[in-house]
């Protein structure tokens, strides 16, 4: 299952956009996965495409939070450096802004992904 993704990045005084990361977000057997490029402020790539992905074990939570005109998808790791390779992260947590025609693919994503981590978790207090 994979899902898209994008979200911009700020002038540390927040007045304009510098970067936009845009990218696809897909479990890979225990591993989630982060794919994206980087683009400037004109939409052209300024970036490879990176990947890189951390074990789901070191998922702390995964949430979608609904607004009137966005959706987010809030990821956050157990340790800050788990995240540390995607642009924007803060304090091991990331929010990815998802298109509103893939709100309900997202919320599929995350329901997935917390029932398979509370069934491991589970299975790990055994």
């Amino acid at each position: 299952m994979s899902l898209a993704y994008h979200y911009s990045l700020y002038s540390p005084e927040e007045e304009f956009m510098m970067k936009e990361v845009r990218g696809v977000l897909s479990i890979e057997g225990e591993e989630i996965m982060f794919e994206f490029k980087l683009y400037d402020a004109m939409g052209t790539a300024i970036s490879t495409l990176n990947k890189f992905s951390f074990d789901v074990q070191y998922l702390k939570d995964i949430h979608v939070k609904k607004g009137l005109f966005k959706t987010k998808l809030i990821i956050q790791s157990t340790k800050m450096v788990f995240l540390d390779p995607l642009p924007g992260s803060s304090q091991g947590r990331i929010a990815l802004d998802i298109k509103r025609s893939d709100r309900n693919e997202a919320l599929t994503f995350s329901s997935k992904l917390n029932l398979a981590l509370t069934e491991r978790r589970l299975k790990d207090m055994e």
